[in-house]
């Protein structure tokens, strides 16, 4: 080996020193930079044939275990969906304020429910019948303004998803291009270390909004899909549609049929041209995009559920009376008459017959509508878990209303009308057929006076008449918390609160209909509707207007501590998970500069052979 040879291998060693030293000093400078990996210079031995020329660098490499960064990603898109979970219910929860809180919504049941115990007991007083009226319209008005604050979440989270579109087809299209330029300084043999971490920064950004795998490809680019296997990234972005709805309210909902859709939704263009609804086929579920979806279509839905089920219960709890049929015979067959001149839309007839062939007890539940159109009716237009709804069209003569009915209870059931208003539901006369157990009816009252002491104290600003739980044009109760009003006609005159007969004078001394609207609400029990989330659509929660006040307060206030409680636990497993990959990929400048002495000595060194060899080169001249 020659002087010249040893000189030349002292040299690779400097450069190999050099590049290591700026490779320590890169990463000491980007200590805190985020989302910036720790770089190592891999060194080589320098071959020609079987003889070492000296030292190189074979490249800058990052230290990443790809395994631990794919699970970061998957669990930082699920501490964001439980973030914005948490988010959007802690307002939900201040919304509809603390059990018993001041404003709260079962304090303004409440205060309603004490004016009129006080009207009850001095039925007399103006001061009494006007504390009944404000405090009705206080429950209106808190109904209307927590319905108003339902749906603003519901549109911010609308826009949140269109924001949130927005920006993920910026990370989308930015990633296309870091892969392009990583692609291309591979192929030239340049370093793309520095590259991949930026590239590595917006897959994290994009993590965020949904759940992603990614794969590295032989270029260096990110392969990146969808949790269901959708390419959003290759050698192009796909581009992701939202058709935002500017205006949502409490009708509005999602639907997969476009014309009954009332909301947007996110939907995926491939570069081919081909296009996929991801709300439909149920891939957004996790990151941003994901809780802003089941905000807007599930949870805050649910929320106002529970308000138009109240709204509804209040306003019937007052207006609704049940009506038993008349046991009647008509030969060998057994059954009731049933007066149903004064069913309103939405009103029911309750049949209970036997099937003595199990025997197996049935529950009917004929629904009164106006609208043919609106027929077909599904079993969930009554809470009623265990009833079969029928829908009947009322607005026909009385034969033809039987002659529905009869055909839809079949032939064991015989209906007529034997006279006009009147339904007669009977069995075939066969003891071991069918058996008619019972048939009443749940009649609205639609006037101030003469229908008993029900009465309609609110009023559905739809049609500025009486609710009656109407499913024509579909279901009323939707979005019914935001239009209840108080009547006006007993606003203008609260001396209704008493006189419930116009055909003599009630005295003014009679709490017949204070005390009865008392009972009302605070004995009698409701049915209310399983999919508001307070009891199960199996077994739906049965109580009075003011149970089911307090059970939303408390609902909503569990709701927001258990998304506290998972972002919580959330949080542990994701930072738990960081901390590990900071570990392996992070900078730590301790070891940095320990390293850096270490390359300052191998520099020295290269540079003591590379003086040494110099003087060794001088005494060999100067020797000739």
């Amino acid at each position: 080996m020659g002087l010249t040879h040893i000189l030349s291998t002292s040299n690779s060693g400097l450069r190999v020193t050099q590049t290591s030293i700026d490779v320590v000093a890169r990463n000491i400078a980007n200590a805190g930079t985020d989302g910036y990996t720790r770089k190592v210079a891999a060194q080589e031995n320098l071959l020609a044939g079987e003889q070492g020329l000296g030292a190189r660098i074979s490249g800058v490499y990052r230290e990443v275990n790809q395994f631990v960064q794919q699970q970061l990603f998957i669990e930082d898109s699920r501490l964001a969906y439980s973030n914005e979970i948490s988010s959007f219910l802690t307002q939900v929860d201040r919304l509809f304020g603390a059990p018993g809180g001041p404003g709260a919504l079962d304090t303004r049941i409440n205060d309603f429910t004490l004016s009129l115990q006080d009207l009850s007991t001095q039925p007399e007083s103006h001061a009494a019948r006007a504390a009944v009226i404000a405090q009705a319209e206080g429950v209106a008005s808190t109904l209307r303004n927590l319905t108003d604050g339902v749906q603003s979440l519901r549109q911010l989270a609308e826009d949140s998803i269109a924001d949130g579109i927005a920006d993920l087809n910026n990370f989308l299209q930015k990633l296309e291009e870091v892969n392009t330029q990583i692609a291309n300084a591979q192929a030239l043999g340049a370093e793309s270390a520095d590259l991949k971490d930026q590239r590595d920064l917006l897959v994290n950004k994009i993590s965020e909004y949904l759940e992603v795998n990614v794969r590295e490809d032989d270029n260096g680019r990110a392969i990146v899909y969808s949790k269901s296997g959708n390419v959003l990234v290759d050698n192009e972005a796909v581009t992701l549609l939202f058709d935002r709805n500017g205006s949502v309210n409490a009708n509005a909902l999602y639907h997969t049929d476009e014309t009954l859709r009332g909301v947007g939704t996110v939907s995926l263009q491939g570069t081919n041209g081909f296009q996929i609804d991801l709300i439909e086929n149920g891939i957004l579920t996790t990151g941003k995009l994901g809780a802003w979806i089941e905000l807007r279509d599930t949870t805050l839905p649910q929320a106002q559920r529970q308000l138009d089920d109240l709204a509804q219960g209040l306003s019937l709890a007052l207006s609704n009376s049940d009506v038993d049929g008349t046991a009647v015979t008509a030969g060998a067959a057994a059954g009731f008459d049933i007066d149903m001149s004064d069913l309103q839309p939405g009103n029911i007839i309750h049949l209970q017959y036997t099937d003595n062939t199990g025997p197996t007890t049935h529950n009917v539940s004929i629904v009164s509508v106006s609208d043919p159109s609106s027929l077909p009716l599904s079993n969930d237009v009554t809470p009623d878990p265990n009833d079969t709804v029928i829908g009947i069209d009322f607005s026909g003569t009385d034969a033809a209303i039987a002659a529905a009915l009869d055909t839809a209870l079949g032939a064991n059931i015989t209906v007529t009308s034997p006279s006009a208003g009147t339904l007669r539901i009977v069995d075939d006369g066969a003891p071991d057929n069918t058996n008619i157990n019972s048939v009443s009816k749940t009649v609205t009252a639609i006037n101030e006076q003469d229908q008993g002491l029900g009465f309609p104290l609110f009023l559905d600003t739809a049609n500025n008449q009486p609710f009656t739980g109407a499913v024509d044009g579909g279901y009323t109760r939707t979005g019914f918390a935001g239009r209840i009003v108080i009547n006006g006609q007993v606003a203008d005159n609260p001396e209704l609160l008493i006189k419930y007969a116009s055909a003599q004078e009630t005295p003014i001394g009679d709490n017949a209909r204070p005390l009865d609207m008392l009972e009302r609400l605070t004995l009698n029990n409701v049915q209310f509707s399983g999919d508001t989330g307070i009891g199960l659509p199996a077994s739906p929660f049965s109580g009075t207007v003011i149970d089911f006040a307090q059970n939303i307060i408390s609902f909503q206030t569990s709701q927001s501590e258990r998304a506290d409680l998972n972002v919580t636990a959330q949080e542990a497993v994701t930072n738990s998970l960081r901390e590990k990959y900071e570990t392996d990929t992070g900078v730590n400048i301790d070891e940095e500069l320990a390293s850096l002495i270490a390359l300052q000595q191998a520099f020295s060194a290269n540079a003591r052979v590379m003086a040494v060899t110099g003087e060794l080169m001088d005494i060999l001249i100067q020797s000739v």
